[in-house]
């Protein structure tokens, strides 16, 4: 993934009633760590701050005056409804070490119709371990080519060049499961229709990511 460009400017005011009065003026309150250096206190556009998040960049280029950081966006705080960033966290990085970083998932297509099916997407992304200059955008996932009982674990997930997963292998992304209805004399005397959802069988989809 390519980096982004985001302006920047010392901030030499602390405190909650600092931090309100920047937001009133659109900017963010941001900290810089990292590479055993001082940690600075700092102020970013947030407008533009939100913009690079909704887009899904991890790297970005720091800009103040005549010098320029690229750092890593290593948390961003949102308001109570999500609408708004009201603080963040760059980490300092070295092009040449690895970062770990969550790499979203994008699902596509449409999972098959199978009476008594359901899909569980049980992650939204994937933590990896690579260089900050190879993260990748995103990890795509193709409904279509899953079948009933199929599932597919974070081990399944190939990775791209000079990415490694980071976490359990066996950790299931998503599962087509196959809801099994009862019946029988049991289910007749307590007239008992409740379902129970049962994984038939997991194996390694079709469509590795």
């Amino acid at each position: 993934m390519e980096s982004a460009k985001l302006e920047v400017k010392d901030r030499t005011e602390m405190g909650s009633a600092a931090s309100r009065r920047f937001r009133r003026e659109g900017l963010v309150p941001v900290n810089l760590y990292g590479l055993a250096r001082p940690p600075r206190a700092m102020v970013a556009g947030q407008h533009e701050l939100e913009q690079l998040v909704d887009r899904g960049y991890h790297i970005v280029e720091l800009h103040q005056e005549d010098k320029t950081q690229v750092v890593l966006i290593q948390d961003v705080q949102w308001d109570p409804i999500g609408s708004s960033i009201v603080h963040a966290d760059f980490l300092r990085i070295d092009r040449d070490k690895p970062v770990h970083v969550y790499v979203p998932i994008r699902y596509i297509g449409m999972a098959p119709e199978v009476s008594g099916s359901n899909v569980e997407k049980l992650l939204e992304d994937i933590h990896i371990e690579t260089l900050p200059l190879q993260i990748p955008d995103e990890f795509v996932i193709n409904l279509s080519r899953l079948e009933v009982g199929q599932s597919i674990t974070c081990g399944d997930m190939v990775m791209p060049a000079g990415c490694k997963l980071f976490g359990h292998h066996e950790t299931d992304v998503i599962v087509v499961n196959h809801v099994k209805h009862g019946g029988g004399e049991a289910a007749e005397t307590e007239g008992d229709e409740s379902v129970e959802p049962e994984v038939i069988s997991k194996g390694k989809g079709d469509d590795e990511a």
